[in-house]
């Protein structure tokens, strides 16, 4: 069974799907540039893996020269990091080469979607549903050919992770014989159902 972590919007979270929002614990949060937002979210879905900064650079400034995209993502990483020690709710470590973000101490969508969408048991399929607000980072955007190529990705995979815990939950709900319930997950927005239109 997977233990479901509450979703308050009030305690300590990074959440993606659907968008971006970021709350720490009694600290005011920054207005991240679009650029640290984008940092934050790809840093967030590497599970605490250090990235290099030369990567960073390519993939969120990549069209500027070398020293300009160092000295970018310089700043971003400074705003980033005092955020997080401000909240103290995630480890933000970062050294002369590499950047990692480990969220142990925040609620993050992403990873707590991908927990439940993993599991058999149908409530715990029905609160992937739930937690699945949206695509990632639904409505964000940058002009950087490597960012967009990789967020294009991943919003392709989340889709496909609720799309089939969508069809178990379907295929649960008719083999035990609750026709209504398979039908209406069938027809919700993230199945072939609600992604077809049919005519009245």
């Amino acid at each position: 069974m997977v233990a479901v972590v509450a979703d308050p919007m009030t305690g300590p979270h990074l959440y993606l799907l659907g968008g971006f929002d970021f709350a720490g614990v009694g600290a005011a949060v920054p207005a991240f540039s679009r650029k640290a937002r984008a940092m934050m979210a790809y840093l967030a879905l590497q599970s605490g893996h250090a990235q290099s900064r030369e990567k960073l650079a390519a993939l969120l400034w990549g069209g500027n020269s070398e020293t300009q995209a160092r000295m970018n993502l310089r700043q971003a990483v400074s705003v980033v990091g005092k955020a997080m020690q401000a909240s103290g709710s995630a480890r933000f470590l970062r050294d002369s080469d590499n950047v990692a973000l480990h969220l142990d101490g925040l609620d993050f969508d992403v990873a707590r979607f991908e927990a439940l969408a993993a599991s058999s048991e149908p409530d715990n399929l029905e609160q992937a549903l739930v937690v699945y607000r949206g695509d990632l980072l639904d409505g964000f955007g940058l002009k950087q050919e490597p960012f967009e190529d990789w967020l294009r990705i991943e919003r392709e995979r989340l889709r496909a992770t609720a799309v089939a815990a969508l069809d178990r939950l379907v295929a649960h709900y008719s083999a035990t014989k609750d026709p209504a319930s398979a039908l209406l997950r069938a027809c919700s927005p993230w199945s072939r159902c609600g992604r077809t239109s049919t005519a009245p």
